[in-house]
């Protein structure tokens, strides 16, 4: 498991490097999004067995593989002590491992159970034809899979129509499958930073992704930008 471990997080961090190095910059969100899934999926099956095997099969991959074996780590026996009872370095950094994994998937069973309970509190109402759930006074809008949370009273009418365009999307592409994902990958590679860099990257291309869909609607960008200021301060003073 530990191997599986470090050569997951070894392929995360060198195409996530890859990503910043030629899709950094690149307008394409659709693109982005599957490409910085495609690093999760390429990084949790490569190092799978039955995986290696088959790209161990592959002529240039061999001969990488030879010239890292023979030449780049070249291979040396360490023969263990025998009789020791003590508690390993391997024992104590699993142990601080499964702590972190267990502290992360806490911080996400309770962040989804806020949701459920805001599910449950929230009463169902209507908005410009679209069925919400109407935030308690003060809360910033936000959407979790196909449902949109907004404070109707905190909002004018126009900051409501391009909130409702954004959320919206969010709930229309399932954008929240994608920061589960994220979530948990992260909670499972919490020592790799850049698990982390590569977590916020999802998060910001789907925002890129929403206000982009707003802005297609006809909204005025400036406008715009000045309500997700506004917003941004909001959740800051919250």
């Amino acid at each position: 498991m530990s191997d599986y471990l470090l050569k997951a997080n070894v392929i995360l961090a060198l195409l996530y490097a890859f990503y910043r190095l030629f899709f950094y910059r690149d307008t394409f969100f659709n693109y982005r999004r599957a490409t910085l899934l495609c690093i999760l999926a390429v990084s949790a099956l490569a190092p799978l067995p039955w995986m290696q095997l088959w790209m161990g099969s592959l002529p240039p991959v061999q001969a990488v593989g030879t010239f890292t074996t023979e030449v780049l780590l070249p291979e040396f026996v360490v023969t263990p002590k025998t009789g020791s009872t003590g508690i390993t370095l391997l024992q104590v950094a699993a142990w601080i491992y499964g702590i972190g994994v267990c502290l992360l998937m806490g911080r996400i069973g309770i962040q989804l159970g806020a949701i459920a309970r805001l599910t449950r509190r929230c009463p169902r109402m209507e908005l410009n034809g679209m069925a919400v759930r109407a935030l308690p006074k003060g809360e910033a809008p936000f959407s979790f899979f196909r449902r949109i949370f907004v404070c109707p009273t905190d909002h004018t009418p126009e900051e409501l129509d391009e909130i409702l365009a954004h959320e919206q999307t969010h709930a229309r592409q399932i954008h929240s499958l994608d920061v589960v994902m994220a979530e948990l990958a992260c909670a499972l590679c919490w020592f790799n930073p850049f698990a982390w860099l590569w977590k916020r990257e999802i998060r910001q291309n789907l925002e890129y992704l929403a206000d982009q869909s707003v802005l297609a609607e006809g909204h005025d960008r400036r406008t715009y930008q000045y309500h997700l200021l506004g917003l941004a301060y909001h959740k800051a003073a919250a």
